[in-house]
C-alpha cells in the first residue's frame, strides 16, 4: 500500500505486480547461497587438470518479460531479426558485468551483477475512494548472480551453459505523471511500492568466440527473480535477456 499526502493508493496491478512478502526468506536464501557456493568450489576444483583463467566481461541488450516472449518470436518469424530486435528493445533493456574462472577442465565459477529496466509499463491504480486510473511506471531489477558454467568445447567457437542462483532487488516508480494524481504525487520517480529483495535462479545458453585476448559472445539468459520469499498469491516474475558482450 502506498500512502500519499492526500489519499491512499489501495492497490495497483501490472505484469510485474508483487506484494511485500516475507522479510527473512531472501536473507536466508542469500546466506545459504554463499555457504553452498563456498562448499562446492573445492569439489569442482579437485581435478588438477586446470581450467580457464580469470576473466571479466561486459554485456548489454534487450530484456523481454516472459509474457511478451511469444510476441517477439512472432515478430522475428514474420518481419525478421531487425523488427524483432526493435520490438524487444522497446520492452526493456539491461547492462551488466560478469566474471568467470576455471575450477577444472570443463567447469568454471561464474557470477556478476546486472541493471535491468522495463520502462513504460501500464499499471492500473485504485484509490481508496474507488477511483481508478492508468499510470505508466518503470520497473527496475538489480540482480546479483553466482553459480557454475559448463564449457564442453574450448576452441575457436565455445558454446556454454550456466546455472546460477540470483538475489534481486526490485523497485517500481512512476514514469509519467497523471492528471488524477497531480495533487497526490511529487513527480516523476515517485516510488509506488517499497523496494523488495527476492531469491531466484537464472539459466543461460551462449556462444563465445575465442579471438585471443578478446572473446565476443552472444547469450540468452532466462531469469526467474522471485522463487524464494514470495508472498501468498504473488506470481513468479521472469524475463529473458538477449545479450551481446565482450570477455577480456
Amino acid at each position: 500500500m502506498w500512502t500519499t499526502g492526500n489519499g491512499v493508493l489501495s492497490s495497483f496491478t501490472n505484469g510485474f505486480h508483487e506484494g511485500i512478502g516475507m522479510h527473512y526468506a531472501p536473507r536466508l536464501f542469500l546466506s545459504a547461497l554463499i555457504v553452498a557456493v563456498t562448499a562446492a568450489l573445492p569439489l569442482f576444483a579437485a581435478d588438477d587438470s586446470g581450467g580457464e583463467p580469470f576473466s571479466i566481461g561486459v554485456y548489454l541488450g534487450p530484456s523481454i518479460p516472459s509474457a511478451s516472449i511469444e510476441q517477439v518470436y512472432n515478430t522475428l518469424d514474420t518481419l525478421g531479426i531487425g523488427a524483432a530486435y526493435q520490438s524487444a528493445s522497446s520492452l526493456g533493456f539491461h547492462l551488466g558485468a560478469k566474471l568467470r574462472f576455471g575450477l577444472n577442465d570443463a567447469f568454471s565459477f561464474s557470477g556478476g551483477l546486472q541493471f535491468t529496466q522495463f520502462p513504460g509499463q501500464d499499471q492500473t491504480a485504485t484509490l481508496d475512494d474507488g477511483t481508478r486510473c492508468l499510470l505508466q511506471t518503470v520497473t527496475t531489477f538489480v540482480p546479483f548472480y553466482a553459480g557454475f558454467t559448463f564449457i564442453p568445447i574450448k576452441r575457436l567457437v565455445r558454446p556454454y551453459i550456466s546455472a546460477e542462483a540470483m538475489y534481486t532487488y526490485k523497485s517500481v516508480s512512476i514514469a509519467t505523471r497523471s492528471d488524477i494524481f497531480e495533487n497526490l504525487i511529487v513527480g516523476q520517480g515517485q516510488e509506488l511500492e517499497p523496494k523488495t529483495a527476492r531469491g531466484g535462479a537464472a539459466f543461460t545458453g551462449g556462444v563465445e568466440f575465442n579471438l585471443g585476448g578478446l572473446k565476443p559472445f552472444i547469450e540468452l539468459k532466462y531469469n526467474m527473480t522471485n522463487l524464494v520469499g514470495k508472498s501468498d498469491g504473488e506470481e513468479t516474475m521472469s524475463f529473458l535477456n538477449v545479450s551481446l558482450g565482450l570477455v577480456f
